[in-house]
Parts: C-alpha cells; sequence; structure tokens
C-alpha cells in the first residue's frame, strides 16, 4: 500500500473520531458539572470506555502519520542528494572538457 495513501486513511479516522471526542468531551464535563445524570452508570462506564478507546486510536493514528512522514522527508532528500550529486557530476565533467 502506498504511504501517502495510508496517511490520508490514518489522518482521516484521526480528524474524525477527534471530531466525536469533542462533542463527547463537552457533554462530559456538562454533566459533571450541572450533575444531570444523563446517562445510569453502568452505560456511562461503556461511554468512558468508548471514549478512552477512540482517544488510544486517535493517539495512534497521529504516530503513525508522524512515522509516515517521517520516512517520505527521508526518502524525498535522498532523492535531492542524489540529484545535486548527480548535478555536481556533470557540472564537473563539463568544465573538464
Amino acid at each position: 500500500m502506498d504511504r501517502r495513501k495510508i496517511e490520508e486513511i490514518t489522518a482521516g479516522i484521526a480528524v474524525f473520531l477527534l471530531f466525536f471526542v469533542s462533542v463527547g468531551g463537552i457533554f462530559a464535563i456538562a454533566n459533571g458539572i450541572f450533575r444531570w445524570d444523563l446517562f445510569p452508570p453502568y452505560i456511562e462506564k461503556v461511554l468512558w470506555f468508548i471514549f478512552g478507546s477512540c482517544v488510544v486510536v486517535i493517539v495512534a493514528s497521529v504516530l503513525v502519520n508522524i512515522m509516515i512522514n517521517i520516512s517520505i522527508l527521508a526518502i524525498n532528500s535522498d532523492i535531492s542528494v542524489r540529484l545535486r550529486q548527480k548535478e555536481n557530476e556533470n557540472g564537473k565533467r563539463s568544465k573538464k572538457a
């Protein structure tokens, strides 16, 4: 699979989950402040588990994106160095002639 495609997929997942975690976090804070008791305790435990799981997936997606971007940066810098070396070699050959 292409690195850029993996990066797009993981970034999309992170943004999608981050939206829902943000909305859920707002409701959790409001529930704590106003003591709304929106859900029974066992449902709240499940929701906190889902919230925590989403946070773990977001962090993993961000780390994958960082690793892929570092890899792409290393590949691009290697290509750039090779192109400069070829240009320098061609420049030296043309000066000798």
